[in-house]
């Protein structure tokens, strides 16, 4: 027995510190094997199990998630091996915050966080409409060339999904990038939509989900920006005008042979129904185009704002005076002349109905305080009536008052 011990405790601190290092050994052997990581790039979020009828609206369209694994199985890790969704299942109509579930396919990978592990979702009813396609032109022609009027077929795509989205989409866009093309040509082209700030929907389906788009490429001299005429037809209603008339865009970009564009300063829109307009108003109107000429740039239909202002007439009145500041002990014994002539201007409605008693010649008497007569000057200022209504001129431009004790 004691040999055994002394057999033990021989060089015991040697062997104390040959332990240790096989510990540090062992934890840094386990520590090198094991990778805890974000994982790149991030993970496409997938929206499972929607109930019919419904559409969800997510602004989280990714996730980001860290694994641990040994660091061999994190090598063969790829974006294949996850797989991010959401699950619908049960939900109705509305807002919900809804957890995120990540699946892994590999055997020896822990997901130890999802960021974010809820997002909100809204399911709102999915709804169908009809609307125009338009071409977005991006990239540059070849050298000395630009795109012209491109045109698509169809003309016309269905689209379905979020009730507020739907409501809101005005078009179909196809774009198409340039790429130094010297020649017309044609492309099969995906349709999207955009939001007002140039951001592509999600979750939206088209019908059909492509069209043929052909891209006419015209020399660059052979282009121009031209202003827009709006075309009205009938008259504004009694006692009105038209103050102006603005239209966004401003301007449209046009191109046609050599010949034709250097005779075109503008393009006139279809007719725009101007008949007993009493107020401003807001319409949308296509642009009228001849054969001859196209629009780079054309939206369909543009906006015209026509700005309504109520005639102005002019009306002579005569009217006397309203006396102001009045010493206590006087009064006013005359004055000559006894009235004023003025002249009133306004809308037509407000003027038909003007009488002297609506308009107020102030006459101030402040600092007379002696019996005597006073010339006192008469001017726009001494003058009040209807909102509205303004003064053009007064005759005479002086009165005289004479004052008496009482």
């Amino acid at each position: 027995m004691k040999k055994a011990i002394d057999i033990i405790f021989r060089n015991f601190p040697a062997k104390i510190v040959c332990l240790l290092l096989a510990i540090l050994l062992w934890v840094y052997v386990g520590i090198g094997s094991t990778k805890t990581a974000e994982y790149p790039g991030g993970l496409p979020l997938q929206i499972k199990n929607v109930p019919q009828g419904l559409v969800a609206i997510c602004d989280t369209d990714k996730v980001t998630i860290k694994v641990v694994a040994d660091s061999d199985v994190f090598k063969k890790l790829s974006a294949d091996s996850f797989s991010a969704y959401i699950d619908m299942t049960g939900f109705t109509e509305g807002t919900h915050e809804v957890k995120v579930t990540v699946m892994v396919n590999l055997s020896g990978v822990t997901i130890a966080e999802i960021n974010p592990d809820k997002v909100v979702v809204r399911l709102e009813p999915s709804i169908e409409k009809e609307v125009p396609i338009q071409v977005l032109i991006d990239g540059k022609a070849g050298e000395g060339l630009v795109a012209g009027e491109a045109k698509t077929d169809p003309v016309k795509a269905k689209v379905s999904g979020a009730r507020s989205i739907i409501n809101s989409l005005l078009e179909a866009t196809a774009k198409i990038t340039l790429e130094g093309e010297t020649s017309d040509f044609k492309k099969m082209v995906k349709l999207v939509g955009f939001d007002a700030q140039g951001k592509e929907y999600r979750n939206l389906t088209f019908d059909p989900p492509e069209v043929i788009v052909n891209v006419p490429i015209v020399k660059a001299s052979n282009v121009k920006t031209v202003g827009i005429k709006v075309n009205t037809v009938g008259q504004v209603a009694s006692g009105y005008w038209i103050n102006k008339i603005e239209t966004d865009p401003k301007t449209m970009t046009i191109t046609a042979s050599e010949a034709m564009i250097a005779k075109v300063n503008f393009i006139e829109t279809e007719d725009v129904n101007i008949d007993g307009l009493r107020k401003n108003a807001t319409v949308e109107v296509a642009l009228k185009v001849s054969g001859d000429i196209s629009i780079l740039d054309n939206p369909g239909k543009i906006k015209v704002d026509i700005y309504i202002g109520k005639t102005q007439e002019s009306k002579e009145i005569e009217t006397g005076f309203q006396w102001q500041g009045l010493a206590g002990n006087l009064k006013v014994t005359s004055a000559e002349p006894t009235v004023v002539k003025v002249v009133a201007t306004g809308p037509q409605d407000i003027l038909a109905d003007l009488t002297s008693s609506d308009i107020a010649v102030v006459v101030d008497l402040s600092g007379k305080n002696t019996p005597g007569t006073y010339t006192i000057d008469i001017s726009r200022t001494n003058i009040s009536g209807p909102t509205g209504v303004s003064v053009s001129s007064i005759v005479p431009s002086a009165i005289n008052v004479r004052l008496d004790t009482k």
